[in-house]
């Protein structure tokens, strides 16, 4: 049998980016939920303690998103995938063993970093993929994304009281089925180039070129993405507070810790059910009207928070939650994948992890002291205000910025 040596080699397969996507939230969804509680039930530490351990978690995956945008650009994708793979695998497989205070905290940090490095990778490879717009494998990921959440979430909420050690064996099995995946599917040619075109951040949903594609060309932050990075901050640390006191907090209102798992379980059928016809209205738009539109719906389920007791309650504040996250989640990566060159796709996705990881970095310790003071409802109105004032802010700044092009 002859081999034709020259074939060139093939780019990475859509399906292999989403199963990768799968097996990684799965295990990562059986980690972060029970993070807080694993921290205050079985190790008796504070809730401060845990936003703490929670923070310096985000903020070196903060620094790991950086890591895996460098990377991409300047090294090698493919290597960086199995080591960041790798260094997941190792730090879970690593708690199974030890999770005892304060060593817990070291893994759940070093799982942290590749976490980071992983995200970025990930999401700069989905803008490689030719053949379908960027924002619609976007959209595919994140559907993808919600049904590893539901699973891990589920595993947690059913298997929490069967011991920690099991929920680290069965997340070390997805990272090892993970790391497989990278090693045999994602050695593929990465293009450098944007065929000598940079995207126009006003083209909305056509690609325009506009001047020649630049050497060595550097990620540089406009005003859209500075209002862009705001707004992921926000949204995020909004967003910890699901993560991380919404299960205590719903513990005390008499409701099991089965409740919480029902919820993301809630969140996640309605994103798989429900994200196809919200990102087909979507794409007919442009991303600033689908991104802002989403943020505004988000920002007043916390408002509505502040009145809820009940377990049909907090389902309908979630259900609203949800509703802004499909409208502005999977839109934002593909909108500052259009808005920036190819040349710097890993630094632009390195730039939207960072954002996502600052917002975790605050998130955990600013809810944890509201929570050890009782501060419930202070912690609510103020991230809805906060939200609405950025928000606010984006849609001026898009609008100044389409009327400078113009002009």
């Amino acid at each position: 049998m002859q081999i034709d040596l020259t074939d060139k080699p093939r780019p990475l397969d859509e399906k292999w980016l989403l199963l990768g996507t799968l097996l990684s939230n799965t295990g990562n969804s059986m980690i972060w939920p029970v993070t807080t509680l694993y921290m205050t039930g079985v190790l008796h530490q504070s809730f401060t303690t845990a936003g703490l351990v929670l923070m310096v978690g985000s903020i070196i995956s903060m620094f790991g998103a950086f890591v895996g945008g460098r990377l991409f650009d300047r090294w090698r994708p493919y290597e960086s995938m199995v080591i960041a793979s790798l260094i997941i695998l190792v730090a879970v497989s690593s708690l199974i063993i030890w999770n005892d205070w304060p060593v817990f905290a070291f893994f759940i940090w070093v799982a942290n970093f590749g976490m980071g490095v992983e995200q970025t990778l990930v999401n700069s490879f989905a803008t490689t993929i030719p053949g379908e717009k960027t924002r619609i494998i976007f959209n595919n990921m994140y559907i993808v994304l919600n049904i590893g959440v539901v699973l891990g979430t589920l595993a947690v909420g059913y298997l929490f009281d069967y011991g920690f050690n099991l929920l680290m064996m069965i997340s070390a099995l997805l990272y090892f089925a993970l790391l497989l995946i990278i090693a045999t599917k994602f050695n593929v040619p990465i293009s450098r180039v944007n065929s000598n075109i940079i995207i126009n951040e006003n083209a909305e949903n056509k690609t325009e070129p506009v001047t020649k594609g630049v050497p060595n060309q550097r990620f540089r932050l406009t005003p859209v993405l500075i209002a862009i990075g705001a707004l992921l901050f926000i949204t995020y640390l909004s967003y910890m507070l699901w993560e991380t006191v919404m299960a205590p907090h719903m513990k005390s209102l008499g409701m099991p810790t089965r409740n919480y798992a029902d919820l993301w379980m809630i969140n996640g059928v309605t994103i798989i059910l429900l994200q196809k016809i919200v990102s087909n209205w979507a794409n007919k738009r442009p991303y600033q009207v689908s991104v802002i539109l989403g943020s505004i719906i988000f920002a007043f389920s916390f408002f509505f928070l502040m009145f809820v007791k009940e377990f049909w309650q907090i389902v309908l504040v979630f259900e609203l939650l949800t509703i802004g996250e499909m409208l502005q989640s999977p839109q934002v990566p593909a909108w500052v994948a259009q808005i920036t060159p190819k040349e710097v796709a890993g630094q632009a996705q390195g730039f939207v992890s960072m954002m996502i990881s600052s917002g975790r970095v605050i998130g955990p310790i600013y809810s944890g002291m509201m929570m050890d003071r009782g501060w419930m409802n202070v912690m609510f109105l103020s991230v809805f205000a906060v939200m609405l004032v950025i928000t606010g802010a984006l849609a001026v700044t898009t609008i100044r910025n389409k009327k400078q092009i113009s002009n």
